[in-house]
């Protein structure tokens, strides 16, 4: 197992998910069975859960719809719910990776992404 940082486990866990959703789709069922029985949801859900990690580059990109990445996953992981964070540690560690999460953080509209 190997330690990452925020930069490293949301650029892993923005490729796994793409991987996910590519095998939902073409498969037509979910990749796991937690996630229900409609992959269509489970695509939005990772969709959803992942957004928030891929950062546009600064340059292209109108300053209203910036993010900064070095708070990606402090957000993702604060508006995950019990599912997304299983999902986020769950795939860290299949891929070798541990990565620490961070401190409760209160952040307007938490909720539970989940399929």
């Amino acid at each position: 197992m190997r330690a990452v940082d925020d930069d490293e486990a949301a650029g892993a866990l923005t490729y796994l998910a793409v991987i996910q959703i590519r095998a939902m789709a073409r498969r037509r069922q979910p990749y796991y069975e937690w996630m229900g029985d409609d992959y269509v949801v489970c695509i939005g859900w990772l969709a959803d859960l992942v957004h928030n990690l891929a950062a546009p580059p600064a340059r292209t990109t109108p300053w209203r719809f910036r993010r900064e990445r070095r708070h990606c996953m402090r957000y993702t992981w604060a508006v995950a719910g019990e599912t997304g964070r299983k999902w986020i540690l769950d795939s860290l560690e299949e891929e070798g990776l541990v990565w620490e999460p961070p401190p409760e953080t209160s952040f307007t509209g938490n909720h539970d992404h989940h399929a």
